[in-house]
């Protein structure tokens, strides 16, 4: 049975059939640019346009295509769009010439589609002299073909369509057909009729409206900017996909990848990006040998070699222009994870720059998804890498980074104790919180008041008797005021009635020449009695209220008031 443009709108099967179907005569269309008439390649190219339409008449019996300038659309489903292209796009190829629609009927796959090819391939390189695609059309006649086109005149927009003709009219019966006299039957200095001198028309580039002007002067620019390289990487493509024989596959796909390397090192990120979406797209294609497939696979894996990144990352550096970030990122994105460690490497030693944002949010997802390899970057002997890595596990959270960190914690290098201390804050796993509580014994100071700060954050209640031995430790009293804090803090938030009576000892307990702890001890057990906030802590606190030293009359002041 056959299907209407209309059901087929609804159907999935029928709407990836054309789409298949147009992406086909799309690649045929470029192999009739790129290769002569005897080549396999644009045999191949053109037999599988044939197949595409073919599958798709069972779905649907006419295919109405209306053209827009960058798409093709059925009944208002876009099933073909090109902006990459610019100029040299099918649809607007098409639109530029007036063509508003296109309708193919079953049978076009047989002699018109060659005959199709070539009628556009002609439009696309004519010239202002030459005829457009409407008249190329219109001469063709094709028996499967039938378009609707706009033609623009001096008195306003006419659409017609494929099967009109210009009217021609017949002499009435009696009157002779008219001719245009003979330059010897006018009188001397004047012009026959409906003779036309060239003299008649500006022969300036300023008789052209402002817009047609325009159009010529992009157009102009495009032809000599435009980046062959794209071209020669998609005919490289068209070899490996429509090319039976392996060692061509091989050959082009060995020169597609020194290809890429080199615009990797020139920081063509544009040019590598589409390399790598083209080779995912083309190893997909049932019709390419599994060799050759494996090798597109496996062309994000060779860019991802220590070797390549790291050629990747000082271009970058030396790069005079700021990359573009979406160009970056849908480049990272295609790596494997054996570039993570350059990668790290670099965000560990690399100060700010327009990269680094890109870098690090492609670096969190390379990490996240490979977070085994990221804990064996914790274990690596380069404090970079090292610094690098913390930064990425503090952003995961990923508990598989904890054995790594616990490991940090008992190295030498006390910024990066500090960095490890805040990664397994933010991990916040039992095991990392485990791990965390050795910071309490470190002998560095800013490790440990980080511990101090990372414990009463979590909420780590089982590390109590740690921080209960810190504060009855002697060293204590020749610590600083900040470190006595957040000692007491960490304590106070977490200890509840049980630590009262320790906490009212330091505060309160007197010997023979007045109170045994110094001022700034008592008054940080006067801040983490506040913190408890019960009636023994409030009870504690009001024993102190009238002590005569300042210090420690002002913070039990200040802890009443917050704690009751």
């Amino acid at each position: 049975m056959t299907v209407t443009a209309h059901e087929a709108n609804t159907s999935p099967q029928a709407i990836a059939a054309i789409e298949d179907a147009l992406r086909a005569f799309a690649k045929a269309l470029r192999a009739v640019q790129l290769y002569l008439p005897n080549s396999p390649t644009r045999a191949q190219g053109i037999e599988q346009a044939r197949l595409a339409f073919a599958r798709l008449w069972p779905l649907m019996g006419t295919l109405e295509l209306e053209i827009h300038e960058a798409s093709f659309t059925v009944d208002g489903q876009v099933v073909y769009h090109d902006t990459e292209r610019g100029a040299e796009s099918l649809p607007w190829l098409l639109f530029r010439d007036g063509l508003r629609s296109l309708s193919f009927h079953p049978g076009f796959e047989g002699e018109d589609l060659p005959a199709m090819l070539g009628l556009v391939h002609k439009a696309r390189v004519a010239s202002n002299e030459d005829d457009d695609l409407v008249t190329l059309l219109w001469v063709a006649d094709l028996a499967h073909v039938a378009y609707r086109f706009v033609e623009s005149t001096g008195g306003g927009v006419f659409v017609l369509a494929s099967g009109d003709r210009p009217a021609v009219a017949a002499p009435t019966p009696g009157e002779l057909p008219l001719a245009v006299p003979t330059a010897d039957a006018q009188p001397p200095g004047e012009r026959p009729p409906g003779l036309v001198r060239l003299d008649d028309f500006e022969s300036t580039l300023y008789f052209l409206e402002p817009r047609e002007a325009l159009y010529l002067r992009d157009e102009l620019k495009r032809e000599y900017t435009e980046d062959q390289r794209r071209l020669v990487l998609a005919s490289l493509f068209d070899m490996i996909e429509l090319q039976p024989i392996l060692d061509v596959q091989l050959e082009a796909l060995s020169i597609l990848d020194q290809l890429v390397l080199e615009f990797l090192t020139l920081g063509e990120f544009d040019l590598v990006a589409y390399a790598l979406r083209e080779a995912a797209a083309t190893a997909r294609l049932p019709g390419i040998d599994p060799r050759a497939a494996q090798g597109l696979r496996e062309l994000p894996a060779r860019l991802s070699e220590p070797q390549a990144v790291s050629e990747l990352l000082h271009a970058l550096e030396e790069g005079a222009r700021a990359p573009v970030a979406t160009l970056l990122e849908g480049l990272f994105r295609e790596l494997r994870s054996t570039a993570l460690g350059p990668l790290v490497a670099w965000l560990g030693a690399a100060s700010a720059s327009p990269a680094r944002a890109a870098i690090e949010r492609a670096a969190w997802r390379l990490a996240g998804a490979n977070t085994g390899e990221l804990a064996k970057l914790l274990e690596q002997p380069q404090p970079a890498v090292v610094r690098g890595a913390l930064r990425l596990a503090a952003q995961l959270a990923t508990p598989a980074a904890v054995p790594g960190l616990a490991r940090i914690l008992r190295g030498t290098d006390a910024k990066l104790r500090v960095e490890a201390v805040t990664a397994l804050a933010e991990i916040g796993s039992p095991s990392a919180l485990q791990a965390l509580e050795r910071g309490i014994d470190d002998i560095d100071r800013d490790v440990r008041v980080a511990t101090y700060r990372a414990i009463r954050s979590r909420q780590h209640s089982a590390a109590l008797p740690r921080l209960l031995d810190a504060i009855r430790r002697k060293e204590l009293r020749v610590a600083d005021l900040g470190e006595k804090m957040a000692l007491f803090e960490a304590f106070g938030g977490l200890c509840g009635d049980a630590g009262v009576t320790e906490l009212d000892t330091i505060l309160n307990s007197r010997g023979l020449l007045g109170a045994k702890a110094p001022p700034d001890l008592r008054a940080s057990a006067a801040r983490a009695l506040g913190l408890v906030a019960t009636r023994a802590a409030a009870a504690a606190l009001q024993k102190a209220a009238d002590t005569k030293d300042v210090v420690v009359r002002s913070a039990v002041a200040r802890a009443m008031r917050g704690g009751t």
